[in-house]
């Protein structure tokens, strides 16, 4: 076997008070082709992505194969990578962790090495700077993940057809490396137990289906607020929630660093997203709408 070909779920991460800790797996999903060549890199895609990003994503594709290779203690190879690209880039719907995940996990398949998820989720962690994104998109469904004395530690819950997804996303890019930067270095106590105390209840409503208490247990003081005062195209986010709220959500959040704002609700979906786009249109901004449903299966692979 020479070449595979990897389907690899969008995801929305954060869920409000889960910072860096919790992601949903969506059925958005990027398909990629692996093949192993004789040297170097190569990267083709057979959807539009703007020639700043195909730099940028080739050069992702290359330093993740070298990751995977030196974490594995396997042989480098040389590789062709080629896209089938659905999910947006630099929206906060976790499009670089579908590429690190379906580049490490085609190599393992690939060489025939036996890696398990654990370590396929962890290594592609190690490049995403936190595990929510990686997690969700390799298990999918709900999960709550980290790393514990050095190795990852993963729970899923699955998410019933029943809900909806509702993700606005302005057109502006948000690049997560750079919407890091913005946080103060200081947490006030009453907020880092706001969020600890959120975040866990969170985890739990998830995972026993108490689907009403969602939307309060989503309510974060530590990374949306600053995002919001500090990201131009995150201005109407608060509007966002409230919006999608009253016209029905379950709840409302900042999918990973934006600029997708995601709801989730048991009805009126389109009331839902017409409330979300007023919302957004009143502060100028262009943006698209998706309607999504979670995906329970996470990463497929077909061999060729």
């Amino acid at each position: 076997m020479t070449s595979i070909t990897i389907h690899v779920p969008a995801t929305s991460a954060n869920i409000g008070t889960g910072y860096d800790t919790l992601g949903i797996a969506l059925n958005l999903f990027n398909s990629f082709e692996l093949e192993l060549n004789g040297a170097g890199f190569s990267l083709e895609s057979d959807s539009p992505i703007a020639d700043d990003m195909r730099v940028i994503c080739g050069k992702m594709c290359e330093v993740c194969a070298n990751h995977f290779f030196q974490r594995s203690n396997a042989e480098p190879r040389g590789v062709s990578f080629r896209i089938e690209n659905r999910v947006p880039i630099a929206r906060g719907l976790g499009s670089s962790a579908t590429l690190r995940i379906a580049i490490m996990e085609g190599l393992n398949r690939l060489l025939k090495l036996g890696v398990g998820a654990a370590h396929i989720v962890q290594w592609a962690s190690e490049l995403e700077g936190c595990t929510d994104n990686a997690a969700a998109a390799y298990y999918g469904g709900f999960t709550a993940s980290g790393v514990v004395n050095g190795r990852l530690r993963c729970y899923k819950a699955e998410v019933p057809e029943t809900i909806d997804f509702v993700a606005v996303s302005p057109h502006a890019e948000v690049e997560t490396d750079k919407a890091r930067i913005i946080f103060s270095p200081e947490v006030l106590r009453e907020d880092a137990v706001h969020n600890l105390s959120h975040g866990i209840l969170l985890s739990m409503a998830f995972a026993q289906g108490e689907w009403d208490a969602v939307g309060d247990l989503m309510d974060d003081r530590l990374h949306q607020p600053q995002r919001q005062a500090n990201i131009p195209a995150l201005k109407p986010l608060y509007d966002v929630i409230n919006a999608a709220r009253e016209a029905g959500a379950l709840g409302a959040y900042l999918s990973g660093s934006g600029s997708t704002m995601m709801a989730m609700t048991l009805r009126n979906k389109e009331q839902v997203a017409a409330a979300m786009q007023d919302a957004v249109a009143k502060h100028g901004l262009e943006f698209e709408t998706r309607f999504l449903k979670a995906d329970n299966h996470g990463t497929r692979v077909d061999n060729i």
